[in-house]
């Protein structure tokens, strides 16, 4: 993308007088990014179990497109968790989860998951590649084929999930600012 890109997606905020924080408001940016990973996940679930309501697809791209918003779900998620890079933040499932066991089980789930199975090639039970064959005298014919399961009947919980991890942003962010008022002695406020 360039930066041109960038100036006119920002023009609406410039043209109502916003300019690009300079001071330490500007270390928000890493929360709003967070914000935004936890958002992508949600809405990309939703478009997934959208997709997954039709179940069995039309199509092999009705297929591609829930089975890769699940996926993007899943990867959106744990960018959150996963190292940052210079001036960025990201969270720790000790804070995140303390005190919610059920929710930190799942969020290993959904690590794990990452890892093992939408990252990388690892040992998971969301796909399974057979190969069937028929032997009929001295011919044998070969049918390849691959299945998928995605846990639609685990998405409620993976909302939750989202959700407390968003409620979770949205606490840090308001201390962060509460205490930029006082430093600054100014009110901050967020449109």
């Amino acid at each position: 993308m360039q930066k041109e890109d960038l100036t006119e997606n920002l023009k609406s905020l410039t043209d109502q007088n916003f300019v690009i924080s300079e001071d330490e408001t500007k270390y928000l940016n890493s929360w709003t990014n967070l914000a935004m990973q936890i958002l992508e996940a949600q809405h990309s679930l939703e478009f997934s179990k959208t997709f997954n309501e039709k179940y069995p697809f039309d199509k092999f791209e009705e297929f591609v497109l829930s089975h890769g918003m699940f996926k993007n779900s899943i990867l959106s998620y744990a960018k959150c968790f996963s190292s940052s890079g210079s001036g960025k933040v990201s969270l720790d499932p000790k804070d995140v989860f303390k005190n919610e066991p059920k929710l930190k089980e799942i969020h290993l789930d959904l690590m794990d998951m990452r890892n093992e199975y939408i990252a990388h090639n690892g040992d998971s039970d969301f796909e399974l590649a057979i190969v069937f064959q028929k032997k009929v005298e001295d011919e044998i014919t070969l049918s390849q084929t691959i299945t998928y399961k995605e846990p639609v009947s685990d998405y409620e919980k993976f909302f939750g999930l989202f959700e407390h991890c968003s409620n979770y942003i949205v606490q840090k962010v308001n201390k962060k600012a509460d205490k930029m008022e006082e430093r600054l002695d100014v009110k901050i406020k967020f449109s």
